[in-house]
This record gives C-alpha cells, structure tokens and sequence, in this order.
C-alpha cells in the first residue's frame, strides 16, 4: 500500500495509509457472515428493499449512504480514543494505573458497541422494514 502525498488537516480520512479498510480485509469472513441482506438497505432508518447496482452496495441511496458514514463517524469518534488507551497500556500489570485504564477503557468500548446495537435496533424497529 502506498501513502499518500497530502492528507486534508481537518476531514476524515476515506483510505487509510497503513491498512485496508475493513470490508477488504475481512472480506471472506464478511462473506461467509455479512452484516447484511444484498438487496436490503443497510441504514437502520431506512431498510428498504433495493436492486444494487454494484455487487458491494449496501445502501440504497447516496442519502442512506451519508447517514451510514455519519452513523460510522459518531460512534467511531466516541470509540477511538479508548481503543487507542486499551491497545497502548493492553499488556501493562493489571495493579498499575496503566493497567486499570486500559480495564476502563476495554468497558468503555463494550458499553457503546452495546449502546450503538440499542441505537441500530431501535431504529430498525421504528423503520418497520427488517433491515
């Protein structure tokens, strides 16, 4: 993978410099278990049934799209800061504050992954279409 020259000081970054993103890397594993229906919308709001025009499309419209991205970014934005804590201090003896935020933030992470699913389930079921 090369880098790339310029980065914009302030957007979220769309390709990565040092990995893939994720539906590439996993993509057998996504493949034997997708997170979701071909044909189905995958914005939890929307979930309406749709004919891709491209094999990897998930979203019925570029509207869909954008909610999904935003969706992505919020919860991705309360996450990143104590993945990174939970990674850096991972293997510090667990008797030591370094070991205690890295217990913190591994339940912080847990709490919104379980958060985000509540979010994602609601909207669902608001929805009324099964996404």
């Amino acid at each position: 993978m090369t880098a790339r020259a310029y980065a914009p000081a302030n957007a979220v970054a769309r390709h990565l410099v040092t990995v893939e993103d994720f539906k590439t890397y996993a993509a057998p594993a996504l493949e034997a278990a997708p997170l979701w229906v071909p044909g189905r919308c995958f914005n939890p709001a929307c979930g309406c049934a749709f004919t891709p025009a491209r094999s990897w499309q998930v979203y019925c419209s570029t509207s869909c799209e954008r909610a999904g991205t935003a969706e992505f970014r919020r919860w991705g934005h309360r996450m990143a800061l104590p993945l990174l804590a939970w990674r850096v201090n991972k293997y510090q003896p667990g008797d030591t504050a370094a070991g205690e935020l890295a217990r913190v933030a591994r339940r912080h992470v847990t709490e919104a992954q379980s958060a985000w699913l509540r979010e994602r389930a609601a909207a669902i079921e608001a929805a009324g279409c099964g996404s």
